[in-house]
């Protein structure tokens, strides 16, 4: 398993966990096998106590490695020595008297560490049934001897698989894990491609016919300057013609690109916290406001989203719209917010814009929790003009 520098939000956490209890697993084992050791012969418990012990540190050692993305062939070496450990501790105790289930926890965990060394990912299942079959096989020839009571066989039949699957499983659980953080980020990655050619394909297609237009006409002026000066000036004032009309354009495309919609943007932020795995609740639909208010409340989606993503780690995220009296309220709420949580520039400047338009911007931090509010009066509608005396019927006007 190769290990990963910096996992985000939920999967650090996860991280934690399963490394706790991937290694845990070893203190677990150990035990267990003190609780079976307990009561034994004396003349052997020593022995078998030290055996058991140095097998499940050497074995949680090697998990450790594995853990931390290390080669193969220390872990190798340290499952040998485990084993062999608790093969010598298991005919110590079958010397003196039968063999109790100290050793079920121990071979769990060789055989989680053994399919995690011998078998490929996918075909690790395999490992454990062949791994547990080993063990009850081992388990049955000894009670056939007698050397050990069908109960403890059952026990091994028993503890052994939940030991082994138990490691394995958590390990697979958050390979899956980090698999889904590498596909969310390739899906942002994905859509800001995306977006970026289509924003250059628009472009070229409104810019490419006008700078070849210029192109043809200067070549056309250079070519006549001298042999015809007012053919050259005329087509000199086309190119002039043709780069207005290319900037209108432009500007036009631009403008469309960047045009602020307070719904499209509550959208586009469901969007990208759904795509970090942020759980978020929008409001259904957007009030009708006019262009200039809807443009500020957009901002301010827009602003607070891109700082809950770059500068918290949230789970949570929910944006609420309130209209009272004639005023419009835009919040933004969201859980992760790191200390401290201080306004930038772009909050600064939003705060700006918003009081030339007579509302506030408003942001406070409550423990981990962040609020960005921001309100703005709602325009008064103009009156309609009233016809004039001159005005008849039909629109037309008296001379």
């Amino acid at each position: 398993m190769t290990p990963e520098p910096t996992p985000a939000r939920d999967l650090r956490r996860l991280r934690t966990y399963t490394f706790f209890t991937v290694i845990g697993s070893g203190p677990l084992a150990l035990f267990m096998a003190a609780m079976f050791l307990v009561g034994g012969d004396a003349e052997v418990l020593p022995l078998a106590a030290g055996a058991a012990t140095g097998s499940v540190v050497l074995c949680t050692a090697g998990l450790a490695l594995h853990w931390h993305g290390q080669g193969p062939w220390r872990r190798r070496l340290l499952w040998f020595a485990s084993s062999a450990l608790l093969l010598a501790g298991v005919a110590a105790e079958a010397s003196t008297g039968e063999i109790g289930a100290a050793w079920a926890a121990p071979a769990g965990l060789l055989a989680a560490e053994g399919a995690l060394l011998w078998s490929r990912p996918g075909r690790r299942s395999l490992a454990l049934l062949a791994g547990t079959a080993i063990a009850t096989a081992l388990a049955g020839l000894a009670a056939q001897a007698g050397y050990m009571h069908p109960s403890v066989v059952l026990m091994t039949a028993v503890l052994v698989p939940s030991v082994a699957a138990g490691i394995v499983c958590q390990l697979w659980h958050y390979r899956v894990a980090q698999e889904l953080e590498k596909a969310r980020g390739l899906a942002a990655d994905l859509a800001v491609a995306e977006e970026r050619l289509r924003f250059a394909g628009e472009l070229h297609d409104v810019q490419g016919g006008h700078l070849q237009a210029i192109m043809l006409k200067a070549q056309v002026a250079r070519r006549f300057a001298d042999a015809d000066p007012e053919l050259a000036a005329s087509e000199v004032r086309a190119v002039e013609e043709l780069a207005r009309e290319a900037l209108r354009d432009m500007r036009a495309v631009v403008g469309g690109y960047r045009k602020t919609a307070l719904a499209d943007e509550i959208d586009s932020a469901a969007r990208i916290l759904k795509s970090a795995g942020v759980e978020a609740s929008v409001p259904d639909a957007a009030p009708s406001l006019d262009d200039d208010t809807e443009r500020l409340l957009g901002l301010l989606v827009r602003e607070a989203t891109t700082n809950l993503i770059r500068h918290a780690e949230p789970t949570a995220a929910n944006v609420s719209i309130v209209e009272v009296d004639a005023e419009v309220t835009v919040t933004v709420v969201n859980d992760g917010a790191a200390e401290p949580a201080e306004g930038g520039n772009g909050l600064s400047m939003l705060a700006a814009r918003f009081g030339e338009a007579g509302g506030s911007v408003e942001h406070a931090l409550d423990g981990d929790r962040w609020t960005i509010r921001g309100t703005l009066p709602k325009p008064v509608p103009r009156p309609r003009p009233r016809q004039g005396r001159g005005r008849v019927r039909g629109g037309r006007s008296r001379r």
